[in-house]
């Protein structure tokens, strides 16, 4: 069954309940070190925390906060609120609106831009799972060695994660995130909402519209995924990202007089496959096959992002100098620093909340085994959701309504093109634009025909 009607009880909540007061906007700097809240502060920003219930079937239960931030519109052109979100899950977001101003260009005159933390990310009541690196949790486990190490290690995150968060880390669902989105509704005094998300944060403005129809202005949502899916079929492929290799090495084997890896993209393929073989020493870091495909995939997601692969893979390849951006990926991922222990915990938190996922290793083994010959690369494995045990009990969401929001995409995004067209198509008012692109977000720079369109929505409700 569709839902249709938003939460009951959440207007009543906020309505009676003592906890629900009007927002209190307060500087966003804690102290002197903090350059997030000094950023803010510069752009004319103010913040608040904002409580909402935990449960949202509990209304007048135990609540948590959720930070927010606000850039004011110009009194005199404003149209109401436009709340946003980066994706993820577990990055927070209450500095997204100075990425989006200059995107906005007079747009933002029109709005108050509203950046959150959603729940249990960076300001906003954040889930302790304790330190953890990148290294341990993100890992492609190719081999049956490197398999039964991540297996080990996602356990002791799975078992840490509970022991830490009695009675929280099933309330990471996507759906109360977009009740707390409400709730900010609520708080700020607004009748509606308009919002832009991307990615996850896509999927966020989708599940908002379907449980809050009545409830959204104007509403853009940039790279969704397939929203009323499983998390376990969103991951557990590698085949877009394979496609998205094998376009690159097409690319990079024009120009071997400049990179020297390869005349054609299956001697460019061959030659990174065989850096999975030893473990490859960069710096002070020591890349291995469990690491490799994420670092290659982290320049994989957009076209612009061509050169900085082949100057990545040359210096694996060749020992040559890494670049600055190799430098800083290798440095975040090995390091253990509390900004990215939170942010692992939320993200997995919210990744393995949903019940598709198989329970123990044996699931995941076969997957790799599966794909591994139309996959050698990017065989994913998220085994951490196989000790997840504090998931959502709620029934499947059924997206389908007549809200009029704007779907952009990227035609040969590592997200399948096919799920937005499935979306447009369960909206009927919707409306899908997309560019002949590779990349992952489209409301960009680099897409100006895209960034137009967005804003003529978000300013006049047409689509150009």
């Amino acid at each position: 069954m569709a839902l249709r009607t938003p939460s009951a009880g959440l207007g009543e909540w906020c309505a009676s309940a003592s906890t629900c007061t009007p927002v209190a906007w307060h500087d966003c700097r804690t102290g002197p070190a903090d350059e997030e809240g000094k950023q803010l502060a510069e752009s004319g920003a103010s913040c608040a925390t904002v409580k909402v219930p935990l449960d949202h079937t509990k209304p007048r239960g135990r609540t948590i906060d959720v930070a927010i931030s606000r850039i004011p519109a110009d009194p005199a052109k404003r149209r109401g609120v436009l709340l946003t979100n980066p994706g993820g899950p577990g990055g927070p977001g209450i500095t997204y609106p100075l990425a989006l101003r200059p995107l906005l260009g007079e747009v933002a005159a029109q709005y108050d831009l509203i950046g959150i933390d959603q729940r249990f990310m960076g300001r906003s009541d954040p889930l302790d799972c304790g330190p953890v690196r990148l290294a341990d949790v993100l890992r492609t486990s190719v081999t049956r060695t490197n398999f039964v190490t991540s297996d080990r290690k996602a356990k002791d995150f799975a078992t840490a994660c509970r022991e830490r968060n009695p009675g929280l880390l099933e309330h990471a669902s996507i759906r109360n995130a977009a009740r707390d989105l409400d709730a900010v509704r609520t708080a700020l005094g607004e009748q509606k909402i308009s919002y832009y998300g991307v990615s996850w944060g896509a999927d966020l403005g989708v599940v908002y519209a379907q449980l809050f129809p009545d409830r959204v202005d104007r509403m853009v949502v940039d790279s969704v995924t397939d929203v009323e899916g499983s998390e376990y079929r969103h991951l557990a492929t590698g085949e877009r990202v394979e496609a998205a290799f094998d376009e690159w090495a097409a690319w990079v084997a024009w120009r071997d007089d400049k990179y020297h890896l390869g005349r054609t993209g299956m001697e460019v393929r061959r030659a990174v496959t065989r850096l999975l073989e030893r473990p490859i020493t960069v710096g002070e870091y020591r890349v291995d096959s469990a690491a490799l495909p994420w670092l290659l995939q982290s320049a994989l997601g957009d076209e612009s992002d061509r050169e900085l692969m082949a100057r990545n893979v040359s210096t694996l390849i060749h020992g040559s100098a890494p670049t600055e951006e190799l430098q800083a990926w290798l440095a975040q991922y090995y390091s253990s620093v509390p900004m990215l222990s939170r942010f692992a915990a939320a993200s997995f938190a919210f990744t393995c909340n949903d019940r598709g996922w198989p329970s123990g290793p044996t699931q995941y083994w076969r997957d790799v085994q599966r794909t591994r010959r139309t996959e050698p690369l990017f065989a994913t494995t998220i085994l951490q959701c196989a000790y997840w045990r504090d998931r959502t009990t709620e029934p499947e969401l059924t997206i389908g309504n007549d809200v009029p929001l704007l779907i952009v995409q990227a035609e040969r995004d590592n997200i399948p093109l096919s799920w937005a067209e499935s979306l447009h198509r369960k909206l009927p008012k919707s409306t899908l634009r997309t560019v002949d692109r590779r990349g992952h977000g489209v409301y960009d720079e680099r897409v100006p025909a895209m960034v137009k369109t967005v804003n003529t929505f978000l300013s006049t409700g047409a689509v150009p």
